[in-house]
């Protein structure tokens, strides 16, 4: 019997009985085996033979349920559960190495992992760098490039195949949108079979796919005469941005994660942020050390979820338990990458939309002014420019070609610097004398009016109103106000008493777990400064 939970049939720590764990582990599976064909186009631009390829493709099962069961720990990663996929953010990079041979590909990705590992140390730091704005606007660009991919798909065969792929995409919305229970959680399975089965009728789908599988063993070990590292400098620079792609689209997908399990989710948590980042890129690390392709999670697995209802960590097992197993069954793993390019283009699309809507909603916390949506919109024509080919990019010198090999890169360097050239001279600061001879009301309403001009977000305003409750007396007291468009510092100075540092020490319901960051000393002038900072 399933329940509801704020719109979630299994939220995050429930773990469902062993038939729907399986079931909803297997749709997971299969909505991320189509990107395997990333694996196999790499393979072949390679020049490397069918038994190699068939040996990578089970390597790559194996690090991606690994990657898996790292993402969905919350030690070791973001505790969401998100899996992991062979990722289209290293496939123009991966193209351009696998003309050295396939080790090449292996040795760039395994630097493009680790410096992965890098950035996420840094993402602190920079975090004034990332606002929600621009990783809303990563969001929407993967959804909008998955929806684009499976359009492409999705019309590759004729009419027919518009058909089988339209009726993957209906029969997914219908079952996520009108489905109750089971019909809801394995809505995407139940559109990718219905798809399937009109391939079958229109004949999309030939012996050759069941041939293929019935030559090769049903179970065995892969083959490890292809590992193997080589390191080429000169393809350092399109391997280090699809690593940073791929970081800002794991941040999207561990944001998004967040925003599904949590209800009165306001703002990024950095820490998680950071862990989901690190595992995503230890997880391309290993997909490198065992001969495969860059991994990345799976922002189509984390719409998917949303649409089912199923956003447990259990599931991370199942999926990584399938992954494992077939893996180990050469055959099976034919079948399903054969799956025919309708029924996959019409999977893309719907886990493409779900995706989108996410990046809208994460984009609605944002209190939008012309700054914030230059940033937003500019970039976003640029990414669209670059998904629909335009000649605009052909035009650009070779050696700035790596910058444009992704609307994501695209998309996300545009925002960077946009934000940038806009935040000249926007870092505001203001001091303010709060008179004690006003009420307490007033002298916040007074604060409160320049967080409404400078656009602060509400959630930082609320918990800096929380503070101030509690910390306003009978002194008067100078405070100072600094915002950069993400963070507000706060400094507030009064006249010292023994109860400062008493009650400071002994610790304030609210100052001590609203504020990010706080601190208290006490001057030699016989002045107390109170410092916090509120990350939005």
């Amino acid at each position: 019997m399933v329940r509801e939970q704020n719109g979630l049939i299994y939220g995050l720590d429930d773990v469902p009985r062993l038939i729907p764990l399986a079931m909803l582990g297997l749709q997971h599976f299969m909505l991320n085996v189509p990107n395997l064909a990333i694996v196999v186009l790499i393979c072949r631009v390679a020049g490397v033979d069918a038994a190699t390829a068939e040996s990578v493709l089970s390597f790559s099962l194996m690090a991606l349920g690994a990657a898996t069961l790292l993402q969905c720990s919350g030690r070791f990663g973001s505790g969401y559960f998100i899996t992991s996929c062979s990722s289209g953010i290293y496939l123009s990079a991966s193209l351009s190495a696998a003309a050295g041979g396939l080790p090449l590909v292996c040795g760039m990705t395994l630097l493009a992992g680790l410096f992965q590992v890098f950035f996420a140390g840094l993402f602190v730091r920079v975090r004034r760098f990332f606002p929600n704005e621009i990783v809303a606007l990563a969001i929407i660009i993967v959804g909008i490039e998955l929806g684009a991919i499976g359009l492409n798909r999705l019309a590759a065969s004729g009419t027919p195949g518009l058909l089988a792929g339209g009726t993957t995409l209906l029969v997914s919305v219908i079952f996520g949108v009108y489905g109750k229970g089971g019909s809801r959680l394995y809505c995407a399975l139940l559109g990718m079979v219905s798809g399937y089965l009109l391939c079958l009728f229109f004949g999309l789908v030939g012996p050759h796919a069941a041939n293929h599988a019935s030559s090769s063993e049903h179970f065995g070990l892969p083959s490890v005469a292809h590992l193997g590292l080589e390191f080429d400098i000169d393809y350092l620079l399109p391997f280090s941005l699809a690593a940073i792609g791929a970081s800002l689209k794991t941040m999207g997908a561990v944001i998004t994660s967040a925003r599904i399990n949590d209800p009165a989710w306001v703002r990024p948590d950095m820490p998680t942020v950071k862990r989901g980042v690190i595992a995503d890129g230890l997880s391309t690390t290993l997909s490198a050390l065992l001969g495969s392709v860059g991994t990345n999670s799976s922002t189509s697995s984390v719409g998917v979820s949303q649409a089912s209802g199923a956003t447990s960590r259990a599931i991370g097992l199942s999926v990584a338990a399938w992954m494992f197993l077939f893996a180990l069954s050469p055959a099976f793993t034919q079948v399903l990458v054969s799956l025919p390019d309708p029924v996959v283009g019409g999977a893309l699309v719907f886990a493409g939309c779900l995706v989108m809507a996410n990046g809208f909603q994460v984009l609605g916390t944002v209190q939008m002014d012309m700054r914030r949506a230059g940033v937003v919109a500019f970039p976003l024509m640029l990414a669209i420019a670059c998904i629909a080919d335009a000649p605009l990019f052909a035009q650009l010198p070779e050696s700035l070609r790596p910058l444009v090999s992704s609307a994501l890169a695209v998309g996300v360097l545009a925002a960077l610097v946009v934000n940038a050239f806009l935040s000249l001279g926007s870092l505001r600061r203001t001091l303010i004398f709060l008179d004690p001879q006003r009420s307490v009301g007033e002298r916040m309403s007074q604060v409160r009016d320049v967080l409404d001009e400078w656009h602060v977000a509400h959630n930082v305003k609320v918990r800096l109103m929380l503070i101030l409750r509690e910390l306003l007396d009978e002194r008067g007291c100078n405070l100072k106000l600094g915002f950069d468009g993400c963070t507000l510092h706060v400094d507030l100075t009064r006249a010292d008493t023994t109860s400062d540092t008493a009650t400071l020490s002994s610790g304030r319901f609210f100052t001590d777990r609203v504020s990010d960051a706080i601190s208290y000393r006490k001057d030699s002038n016989g002045t107390s400064l109170i410092s916090a900072s509120f990350e939005q």
